[in-house]
C-alpha cells in the first residue's frame, strides 16, 4: 500500500484581479505610443530607474502589464486598462460615468423639469478617464465666493484635492473582480458623490480608514503613481479630510455598502440654496428678497423697489418671477398686495 504523505498541498495564492491575464487580447493590441509616452513619465519621475530602458516585453512584465500565460507572453487587466488601444473592447464596463443632477434628490425636481443637467460616460485608458472626468467635474462644480483681506475671489464648491483624490481612489481601489460594474460620479445642488464598485477589503473599515492601509490593485496603483496621480503613502485621505476642513466644509462621509464603496462631500448649505436658486433662473436680487421675505415675513412692491433701487415695473417683473417659480406667493390685490414665502 502506497503511504499517504502527511504533507498537504497548497493551493497557489490567487492572482490580485489586476494581474489577471485578458485572454481576448494580444500584445498587438497595446498601443506602442501609450506605452512610450508612459517611458517618458518614468524617466521624468523616476531618474534612477532603468526600466524606461528596458525592453517592452520586459517593461511590460514588471509593471504588471502583461504575463506568461500557457508559454505566450499576454497582457493582464493592467496592460488593458493603461496601454490598449481600445479598453472598452475588452471591458466594456470598465469607465467612469457622471451625472449632473438638477435637485439634491433623485426625482425631486419639479414637474416639467429635467432630471439631469449633464449625463456622461468617459471611456479610453485610465489616464484619459482621469483627466476627461476631472476636466468636466471642475467646469460644472459652482463657484463659492471667498474674501481674503479686501478682495473677493471664486473658488471651485469643492477643494480641487478632496475631488481629484476621491475620483483617482474610486479607480484605483475599485473592485476590477466586478467587471459588469462602473465607477459613478453624481454632482448634486448639495454635494458630491462618488461610488466605486466593491467595498473595502484587507481589513479596512470605515472607522481605520484615515490610519491604515491596503492595497487591492497594486499594479494599477503603481502604474497611477508612476502617472503622478497618487504617492502611495497612505495620506491620499488625509489630504481629504484636511482639504475640506481648510475649506471650512464638513469632513468627507465614507460609507462601505460591502458591493460598493460611497465618498460623499457636502458643499456650503447655502451656496447649496443659492446654486438651486440660479438654476431656477432667480438674479441676486431675487435671492436676497428671498431672506428679507423670510426675516419680515412679507415685502411690497415699494418695499423692493427701496431695497434694490428698481423701478416699479422692474420689482414687479421680479416677484411675479419667485411667484412663477413657486417660491412666493402674492397676497391681496391693488395697493395692498405683498408677497410672502410659500410654506
Amino acid at each position: 500500500m502506497a503511504r499517504r504523505s502527511s504533507r498537504r498541498q497548497q493551493t497557489p495564492p490567487e492572482l490580485p484581479a489586476d494581474l489577471r491575464p485578458c485572454l481576448t487580447a494580444t500584445l498587438d493590441d497595446l498601443d506602442g505610443e501609450a506605452i512610450n509616452a508612459y517611458r517618458s513619465e518614468v524617466a521624468a519621475r523616476r531618474p534612477d530607474s532603468d526600466l524606461d530602458r528596458a525592453e517592452t516585453p520586459t517593461l511590460l512584465q514588471q509593471v504588471g502589464a502583461a504575463v506568461e500565460h500557457q508559454g505566450k507572453l499576454v497582457p493582464t487587466l493592467t496592460g488593458v486598462l493603461f496601454f490598449a488601444r481600445d479598453p472598452q473592447r475588452f471591458y466594456p464596463s470598465l469607465i467612469v460615468t457622471f451625472l449632473h443632477l438638477a435637485s439634491t434628490e433623485i426625482g425631486g425636481q419639479k414637474e416639467g423639469d429635467p432630471l439631469y443637467l449633464d449625463n456622461r460616460e468617459f471611456r479610453g485608458r485610465i489616464p484619459e478617464i482621469i483627466e476627461a472626468a476631472w476636466g468636466v467635474l471642475y467646469s460644472k462644480m459652482a463657484r463659492r465666493a471667498v474674501i481674503e483681506g479686501v478682495r473677493r475671489t471664486e473658488e471651485p464648491q469643492y477643494p480641487p484635492v478632496a475631488v481629484r483624490e476621491a475620483l483617482v481612489n474610486a479607480i484605483g481601489h475599485r473592485d476590477y473582480s466586478r467587471i459588469g460594474s462602473f465607477v459613478q460620479v453624481r454632482l448634486f445642488p448639495d454635494r458630491l458623490e462618488v461610488q466605486s464598485p466593491g467595498g473595502l477589503a484587507g481589513g479596512l473599515t470605515v472607522d481605520n480608514l484615515v490610519y491604515e492601509q491596503y492595497t487591492r490593485n497594486p499594479h494599477i496603483m503603481r502604474l497611477l503613481e508612476d502617472y503622478g496621480y497618487v504617492e502611495r503613502r497612505g495620506v491620499g485621505i488625509d489630504q481629504m479630510v484636511y482639504a475640506m476642513r481648510q475649506a471650512n466644509l464638513p469632513e468627507p462621509e465614507f460609507e462601505d455598502r460591502k458591493t460598493s464603496f460611497w465618498v460623499t462631500l457636502r458643499g456650503d448649505p447655502a451656496q447649496a440654496k443659492r446654486a438651486i436658486l440660479v438654476k431656477l433662473g432667480l438674479n441676486d436680487r431675487q435671492i436676497a428678497a428671498i431672506d428679507v421675505m423670510r426675516e419680515r415675513g412679507r415685502l411690497t412692491n415699494r418695499e423692493y423697489q427701496e431695497l434694490y433701487g428698481v423701478s416699479e415695473r422692474t420689482a414687479l417683473y421680479d416677484l411675479k418671477g419667485l411667484v412663477d417659480a413657486g417660491i412666493a406667493l402674492a397676497v391681496s390685490s391693488g395697493r395692498g398686495r405683498h408677497y410672502i414665502l410659500r410654506d
